[in-house]
C-alpha cells in the first residue's frame, strides 16, 4: 500500500487503517485454480459487479473491509486479466459464513464468503501485471505472518510446560527429586527454549530483510533482486521453522507424561494450531522454489506464479 503510485490510494487506505479498520482476505476458491477462478467482476450498466464465493477467507468474519482476488478485463488493454479488489464487509451482497472446520485455528473466521452484485469502486480495483512476478513483497508478507504465528505457538508451549512443571507436587518416575529439579524436565526445557529463541531469531531475521525490500520499493529504488532475496529468506526458512516447532510441541509431552494429556489442559491446542497455519502452504513447493534461486537465479516470486497460474493438468485415467 505505502508503495502504490496514487497518492489518493494511500491517503485513503492510510486513513481507514489510522482509524482501525480491519482488512480480512478472501483469495482461495475450493476448485479450480488462480488463473482460472470463478470470481469475476464484470462492467453491468456503467457499473462494476463483484460476483463469486470464496473460502480460507481468514479474518474476514471480523474484517472492514475484504481484499478478493477476481479475474476481470482490464479497461485499456481489453484483456481478462488476475486482479484484487477491496469491498466493504458492509456492502449490499456480502456474505460471511462462519463454518470452517479446520482443526486447528477455530477462531480465524476462515470460512466462507458470497458476493453477490457486489458495486466496486474502480478505484480499488488493481490488475496484477506479469511485472510483479517477481516485483513485491507480497507473498513474502504473507508467509512471515504465518512463521510469526508459529513463533507465538512455540513461546506459548514454553510458557505452558513451564508452569506445568511449576505446578507439580510429585515426581512419579523419579520420587526422590522434587519436580522443578528433574533433570529431564530440566533438560527438555533447556531444548525448547533454546528452539523457541532460535525459531524467533529465525523469524525476526527474514523481517529484517522483507523491511528491507519494502524501504527501497517506497523509495523507488527497488529492484527484482531486492523482492527474491526477501521470498527466498522467508521461504527458506518456513520448512525449518515448521519442522522445529511441530517437533517442539511434541518434546513437551514428555515432559507432562500422560496427565498433559488431559482434555481440561488444552494443549493439543498447540499442534492443531501449528499444524494448520503449516498446512497453508506447501513447504516442500518453497524449497524447491528456493533451490530454484540458490542454483539457477530464479526468483521466488516468478516461480510461485507460475504454479498459481498453470493451465490445470487432466486427470490421468
Amino acid at each position: 500500500m505505502l508503495a502504490h503510485p496514487d497518492s489518493a490510494y494511500r491517503d485513503h487506505w492510510l486513513a481507514e487503517l489510522s482509524a482501525g479498520a480491519l482488512v480480512g482476505n478472501a483469495e482461495s476458491e475450493r476448485a479450480g485454480t488462480f488463473a482460472a477462478q470463478s470470481t469475476r467482476v464484470v462492467e453491468q450498466d456503467g457499473r462494476l459487479l463483484l460476483n463469486g464465493t470464496k473460502y480460507y477467507t481468514t479474518g474476514s468474519i471480523f474484517a472492514d473491509w475484504i481484499l478478493v482476488s477476481v479475474l476481470a478485463t482490464h479497461p485499456e488493454t481489453g484483456e481478462q486479466g488476475f486482479a484484487t479488489v477491496q469491498v466493504s464487509a458492509a456492502a449490499s451482497g456480502v456474505s460471511i459464513h462462519d463454518d470452517w472446520d479446520g482443526f486447528g485455528q477455530r477462531l480465524t473466521g476462515s470460512g466462507t464468503a458470497e458476493f453477490v452484485d457486489v458495486e466496486v469502486d474502480p478505484r480499488f480495483l488493481h490488475f496484477r501485471g506479469s511485472e510483479e512476478a517477481g516485483g513485491g513483497i507480497q507473498h513474502a508478507v504473507y508467509q512471515l505472518v504465518h512463521l510469526a504465528n508459529l513463533a507465538g505457538i512455540a513461546a506459548a508451549a514454553l510458557e505452558e510446560i513451564t508452569g506445568f512443571v511449576r505446578s507439580r507436587s510429585r515426581n512419579l518416575f523419579n520420587p526422590a527429586v522434587a519436580p522443578n529439579k528433574d533433570q529431564v524436565s530440566l533438560q527438555i526445557i533447556g531444548e525448547t527454549f533454546g528452539t523457541v529463541e532460535t525459531v524467533k531469531a529465525a523469524v525476526l531475521a527474514a523481517a529484517r530483510t522483507v523491511q528491507q525490500a519494502s524501504v527501497a520499493q517506497q523509495q523507488g529504488a527497488a529492484v527484482v533482486g531486492d523482492f527474491s532475496r526477501a521470498d527466498a529468506h522467508v521461504f527458506g526458512i518456513q520448512p525449518v521453522v515448521i519442522d522445529q516447532v511441530l517437533r517442539l510441541i511434541s518434546r513437551v509431552f514428555e515432559v507432562g507424561g500422560a496427565s498433559a494429556t488431559s482434555s481440561s489442559r488444552q494443549l493439543d491446542r498447540l499442534w492443531r494450531n501449528a499444524r494448520t497455519i503449516s498446512s497453508h502452504n506447501p513447504a516442500l513447493h518453497r524449497q524447491q522454489a528456493v533451490g530454484d534461486y540458490v542454483i539457477n537465479g530464479v526468483a521466488p516470486g516468478e516461480a510461485l506464479l507460475q504454479l498459481l497460474t498453470a493451465v490445470p493438468a487432466a486427470p490421468s485415467r
